[in-house]
């Protein structure tokens, strides 16, 4: 039995809605082989999802992520080991595509200073329809992994947190590598637990230049559902920094779940496909 045969999946009151960040078992942290998201999306309703998998290469990382998951065996997150990922993306895309879901082969890349070189020959190598910047650790801390987080908080303070957030941000937006931002203000993940309610706000003295940069790169941000099924009561990034980014321009051109479960695709898009009408439609194949 497949893992979307044993969970309810309440199908999505809308039709030709898409999910760009989602992750199947070739990333170490999530659960589901690519058939079974797939056969999920199909019962959620939607007409596209973009695969996502984790590719970290940080050689500071304390959080284990530097691997690819091929066949149930963690190998290294080498340019060569993606093939067998990039294959079963592609070959899902022949095979659901007639069922109503177009498949798009997608990447996460942990964002660090350094990872420009590799980032470079995976893009030379694979045609990917989507590249993700997800930033996740700073000091090669994992910032939103439970057993780190205060690691890092306890180094810092808030504003000196953020600052070196949105200071890699900028430089990872500069590349001009990647087409968006993964989980903006990512921070507030387990930084509300730690810091005081001014984290809810201390993103207005450096949102100004990473909106710039943005723009000027022509690098888009996400909503990222994940925040509502992580306990919070918001997206990535949460409303006051989406409201501020579309004044000043910011393009939001997909919703994201974040999934690492077959369950979770699709999951909290209710409310999220209001803030991007146009991510309700499917792309051609």
């Amino acid at each position: 039995m497949v893992l979307s045969e044993i969970f309810e999946i309440t199908r999505l009151p809308f039709e030709a809605v898409a999910d760009y960040h989602v992750h199947c078992d070739y990333s170490v942290d999530a659960e589901g082989t690519i058939n079974e998201y797939c056969e999920a999306a199909i019962k959620r309703g939607l007409a596209e999802i973009c695969f996502t998998t984790h590719f970290d290469s940080n050689p500071i990382d304390d959080h284990s992520l530097n691997v690819i998951r091929i066949n149930g065996e963690n190998k290294p997150a080498t340019i060569e080991n993606m093939a067998p990922y990039v294959d079963d993306v592609l070959n899902a895309h022949d095979k659901y595509y007639p069922l109503g879901l177009s498949v798009k082969l997608g990447v996460e890349i942990g964002w660090y200073e350094g990872c420009e070189e590799i980032v470079s020959k995976l893009k030379e190598k694979y045609d990917f329809d989507y590249i993700l910047a997800g930033l996740h650790d700073l000091d090669g801390i994992c910032f939103c992994c439970k057993n780190s987080y205060e690691k890092l908080f306890s180094k810092y303070t808030l504003t000196k947190l953020t600052e070196k957030y949105f200071e890699q941000l900028i430089k990872a937006t500069q590349t001009n590598l990647f087409d968006a931002i993964a989980h903006a203000c990512y921070y507030l993940r387990y930084g509300r637990k730690f810091y005081s309610n001014e984290i809810e706000i201390i993103h207005k003295e450096y949102m100004g230049d990473f909106f710039e940069t943005l723009k000027n790169s022509d690098t888009s941000l996400e909503i990222n559902t994940s925040g509502i099924r992580h306990g919070n009561d918001h997206y990535y990034p949460h409303m006051p920094f989406v409201n501020s980014a579309k004044k000043a321009g910011v393009e939001f051109n997909h919703i994201g779940s974040d999934s690492h479960h077959p369950s979770q695709i699709g999951l909290d898009f209710e409310i999220a496909v209001s803030l991007i009408p146009d991510a309700i439609k499917g792309s051609e194949a």
